[in-house]
């Protein structure tokens, strides 16, 4: 006998009184047996056709329903549009009757039960696939009728004796993309009591704002993820905490679901329906791949995937630039290293100005004894970096702000120079004279020779914050011999409001924010942003700052509430009209962070429009663009950031990351090779040339590039690159003292240890392996409980217990990686090396031509010394013929 369709209760809906047995009476010429549940749109039962000698479901409205004439009419029309579908996988609307004032929908009977009871059990692959598949084709029919379900949740897809899955209970189903305000216009309680579940809405039918098909896709995401094991995460026992978990967090990481199935499950609940799947045809494409061992086609990157490329590098991100510097790891299996005018100075003298100046901006040093007037003067440095950066449009000038500098705790300007490129340098102290008054000397230095090319003193109230900063500004735009149109006159002049202190205020926060890190100084900006508001209330700026100290709080801490604190505060920068692009880059940052790609992109966007020159803005759309999976917008984005700052060291890596992350690798070898030409000191450009070179298989040039990046700073990521050539080079003990140097300068990165327990190991020094071998265990293992699915990490354990002759763990670890990484060719390659070391040649041969089947290079293979051994037999004879 067939279940109930609907034994849950809506959260908040007031119960009603026990229905009515209706139990041998006729409705038209229907005779109902018996009561089979009560849902949220009404009553079902069981009744028996006479004429046509079947049984079948009768839906009756509840009384309240039909109390109200839009009601009526809208049960009506769900008779209408659920007739029109005629699917295997829909249950069949067969007639409306009216009777005694009642409608009664006349539906297929199902003999079965609930998916809902049928999660009680376990659910094997197999069946989660079958049932899976067959809810996407029911699906993908209503929505090709232009059909919303409305109400997808375990209790209304029922499953018949043979396994065939049928969508039940149309009853909140609406016209799709409809332009009828009764249908746009409900509340949560209205469709709450129309028999919608709110566990299982997606946020934009929560939030009433306009859906589509894709609403559908969210409740079966979560569908999906009950079966595959996971508790329903967003029911509660309060409407308003239900859709606050829906809006504001995420469902907990799935256990034990390989990460292809579980990117599927994670684009299916993405917040933002345009980061979901378009249609459920693209999404039964993609659970087709996977059911094949394949990889998803339309699926979004996970996190987890993220992690498994490999990777590995600095990332700056600031208030104005949001920069990703990027360095690519060469990878041998678990290697992964980090990736003129003549001017007159105000001494008189005739100084020469370089053609392209880069300016680095120096942080503001400490004010001892004096927190808000160190803040102040911060803000101050920050405020006049963003207004210089202005000018740069159309000019051969570029400008490295402060916080990029103290990211990298970077105080003085020849480390400015060996980093940044950096030319020419702009220092700003201040000297207080009273409790009234502070003296402000700024200079402009020559990081060539260090000769002062410009340099003045004022002073100035503390409370004249206008005066000071427009002075400094003037000041270095004059030095730098940079003549300014009007409208940049004006810019420099702008600060977003009329009241000084709210203006003081304002800087006060900017400058906490330079060092957001700390927890104290996060509380002082989100305060002294407030006080600014409370003296201009229509402080855009302000706004924005306030809006970005709420995003970082809740980067620093993860806890949700300051999300909404930090878009609330953005959007009303934006919509107060003079916060220029900040309101807005505040919001990509918050849609990128919260993985809104598509807002991301259009927030950027916006930002740009305002203003063209922002750097940030650029990167931001480039990159979002990129996580979008949209790389030839991503590409344009990039090349619309460079063409706006085409000596910024920063754009150009980025650019080259990118190039490099997609395998084209001569494009990013030119982008590589123009960021040595603008920062030909600047070590990070030699360590991704490094990288990039090693994936050529052009070893020597590794070392070179690699040896380069060393003697302009020692660094984990160039002595790691060094290391891997070496061994490419088949130089063991010259990689293992590479390794060394790498474990001194970074002790916790587990793959130092694992790479130098190989170097020794393939020297012939098996027994001082174990020692190194032996570490990378334990951190590994350490990694490995923090993330148990990264195949990257169980892969490495697996290869370090065959180096140490251990099959047992060797082989446990490999059925793990390879359960999370089967068609990750790097986690292939790992098989084989393990299978060579525990001496099972014909397996390693195997688990090689998976690896080149999956897009391993064979030459590459064939130069990797540690396979000789296999030289002579023919399976591996015939995988490097073959190539």
């Amino acid at each position: 006998m067939a279940e109930p369709l609907d034994v849950t209760t809506p959260i908040n809906r007031t119960p009603s009184s026990a229905p009515e047995d209706l139990t041998g009476k006729l409705v038209g010429r229907f005779l109902l047996r018996h009561r089979l549940g009560a849902g949220g749109m009404g009553q079902v039962f069981c009744a028996e056709d006479p004429t046509l000698k079947r049984t079948v479901a009768l839906k009756r409205a509840v009384s309240k329903s039909q109390s109200e004439i839009a009601d009526r009419r809208r049960f009506l029309r769900e008779a209408q549009r659920a007739s029109a579908l005629n699917h295997p996988n829909v249950g069949s609307m067969y007639d409306v009757v009216e009777q005694n004032g009642e409608l009664w929908l006349v539906m297929e009977y199902i003999e079965g039960e609930t998916l809902r009871r049928r999660l009680k059990r376990t659910i094997s692959n197999a069946e989660f696939f079958a049932i899976a598949m067959q809810c996407c084709e029911g699906l993908q029919a209503a929505h090709e009728k232009k059909i919303i379900h409305g109400d997808i949740k375990p209790e209304n897809i029922m499953l018949d004796a043979n396994n065939r899955v049928k969508i039940l209970d149309f009853g909140v189903a609406r016209r799709a993309w409809s332009a009828n305000p009764e249908e746009a216009t409900r509340s949560i309680e209205t469709m709450t009591v129309a028999g919608g579940t709110p566990a299982y809405m997606a946020p934009e039918v929560l939030l009433q704002r306009p859906d589509d098909g894709r609403s559908d896709l969210f409740s079966l995401g979560l569908v999906f993820y009950e079966m595959l094991g996971g508790e329903q995460p967003f029911h509660s026992d309060s409407l308003a905490t239900t859709v606050a978990r829906i809006v504001h967090e995420n469902p907990p990481e799935l256990k034990n679901v390989p990460s292809p199935l579980a990117a599927i499950i994670n684009r299916m609940l993405a917040k933002d329906p345009h980061q979901r799947y378009a249609t459920a045809s693209a999404v039964l494409e993609d659970l087709r791949r996977v059911q094949q061992g394949r990889n998803p086609r339309h699926a979004l990157a996970t996190a987890s995937d993220l992690r498994k490329r490999k990777i590995v590098g600095w990332t700056i991100v600031t208030l104005a630039l949001l920069a990703v510097v990027v360095s690519l790891p060469p990878v041998r299996h678990r290697v992964r290293p980090l990736l003129s005018r003549i001017v007159t100075g105000s001494a008189g003298a005739a100084v020469t100005l370089p053609q392209t100046k880069i300016l680095a901006i120096l942080p503001f040093a400490m004010v001892n004894g004096k927190p808000d007037l160190t803040a102040l003067g911060q803000g101050v440095v920050d405020s006049v970096a963003a207004k210089l950066a202005k000018l740069s449009e159309d000019r051969t000038f570029e400008i490295v702000s402060p916080q990029n500098l103290q990211e990298r705790k970077i105080n003085s300007l020849p480390d400015a120079a060996r980093n940044f490129g950096a030319n020419l340098g702009l220092t700003v102290t201040f000297q207080p004279q009273s409790d009234e008054l502070i003296k402000v000397i700024y200079s402009l230095q020559d990081a060539r020779n260090g000769a002062t090319l410009g340099t003045d003193a004022v002073t100035v109230a503390t409370t004249d914050i206008f005066s000071l900063e427009q002075k400094i500004a003037q000041g270095a735009a004059r030095d730098l011999q940079l003549q300014l149109r009007p409208e940049e006159e004006a810019a420099l002049q702008y600060h977003g409001t009329e009241n000084p202190p709210a203006y003081q205020y304002y800087l006060q926060a900017q400058g906490y924010l330079l060092d957001h890190t700390k927890p104290e100084n996060l509380d002082s900006a989100i305060l002294m942003a407030r006080e600014a508001l409370k003296l201009d209330p229509n402080f855009g700026m302000s706004k924005a700052v306030l809006g970005e100290s709420y995003w970082l709080k809740y980067a620093a801490t993860k806890q949700t509430q300051w999300i909404g604190l930090a878009k609330t505060n953005c959007d009303d920068a934006v919509k107060l009209g003079n916060a220029g692009a900040d309101g807005h880059l505040c919001l990509g940052r918050i849609a990128s962070g919260t993985g809104l790609n598509a807002k991301a992109t259009e927030e950027f966007q916006l930002a740009l429009g305002l203003d063209p020159t922002n750097e940030g803005a650029a990167l931001g759309l480039a990159h979002a663009y990129a996580a979008e999976g949209r790389f030839t917008e991503a590409e344009s984005a990039f090349q619309q950031a460079i063409q706006a700052h085409p000596n910024s060291r920063i754009s150009l890596n980025d650019f080259g990351a990118f190039y490099q992350g997609r395998n084209e690798h001569q494009k990013a070898l030119q982008m590589y090779q123009k960021v040595t030409q603008v920062a030909p000191e600047w070590y990070v450009a030699y360590v991704n040339i490094g990288s990039l070179y090693y994936d050529l298989g052009q070893y020597d040039k590794t070392v070179e590039a690699s040896r380069t990046s060393i003697a302009l700073r020692p660094t984990y990521a160039g002595y790691v690159n060094l290391g891997a050539a070496c061994f490419g080079l088949q130089k063991f003990s010259e990689a293992a003292a590479a390794y060394e140097e790498a474990a001194k300068l970074d002790p916790q990165q587990y793959v130092t240890w694992g790479n130098l327990g190989d170097a020794v190991y393939q020297s012939g020094k098996r027994d001082e392996a174990v020692a190194p071998l032996r570490k990378a265990i334990e951190l590994a293992t350490a990694e490995a409980k923090v993330n148990p699915h990264d195949p990257d990490v169980l892969s490495s354990l697996a290869s370090y217990y065959s180096e140490l002759g251990d099959q047992k763990n060797a082989l446990s670890y490999l059925g793990q990686a390879l359960r999370y990484g089967h068609d990750d060719k790097d986690v292939l390659l790992e098989a084989a090396s393990v299978y060579n070391h525990l001496s099972q040649s014909g397996l390693a041969v195997e688990w090689l031509t998976k690896a080149v089947r999956a897009g391993y290079a064979a030459d590459k293979i064939h130069s990797m010394h540690e396979f000789d051994n296999l030289a002579s037999t023919p399976g591996y004879q015939q995988l490097i013929k073959s190539q």
